[in-house]
């Protein structure tokens, strides 16, 4: 199991620190470790498994803006969202949706998470995000997801995030990039 310590979940954790009644949404793949981690830490935690919705909408071969009525939460519903790796799943005109989504539904001050696999982590298939103490995090293979991979640079991630603001990236072992984006 690859695992490293998370940058910008703890500075992610921190920001929530002054929101006493932090709601965050996580996007990711259900993880009974990731849901202990963040309900202990924050005051509301939605789990929606865009993964997952991803992977039902491919296999019927229709068009991925279908899932995005799941994300039908009112605008400026959340602190934080954890995007994780979606954006290695989805083209570019997706990720716009999805970050125009985000935007819409983090409050001002707001944060996202974007977690990219680097290029010998994404050969592993398709994974979850597990979190372990201490911000360690480790990769749990999810073989139920036929998902497609795009490797992107983090140019491409900074550029595909507008109109969110980039606050903090991180290039981790295996070249996992982190990133950190804010809205104003």
């Amino acid at each position: 199991m690859v695992d490293y310590t998370s940058n910008v979940l703890q500075l992610f954790i921190q920001g929530l620190g002054g929101r006493p009644h932090g709601q965050v949404l996580d996007l990711g793949p259900v993880c009974q470790e990731n849901i202990r981690f963040f309900a202990e830490r924050v005051k509301k935690l939605y789990v929606c498994d865009m993964f997952i919705r991803l992977d039902r909408c491919l296999g019927k071969g229709d068009p991925v803006d279908r899932i995005w009525h799941e994300l039908d939460y009112p605008p400026e519903s959340f602190d934080g969202i954890l995007i994780w790796e979606l954006a290695d799943r989805l083209d570019d005109g997706e990720v716009r949706a999805l970050v125009k989504l985000c935007h819409t539904m983090l409050k001002p001050g707001g944060m996202a998470v974007v977690l990219v696999l680097g290029e010998q982590a994404a050969r592993l298939g398709v994974n979850s995000f597990v979190m372990g103490q201490d911000f360690k995090v480790g990769l749990r293979s999810q073989h139920h997801l036929h998902l497609p991979i795009r490797g992107r640079q983090s140019r491409d991630i900074l550029a595909m995030m507008t109109p969110l603001k980039p606050a903090k990236s991180f290039i981790c072992r295996l070249g996992f990039m982190e990133f950190l984006f804010t809205r104003d």
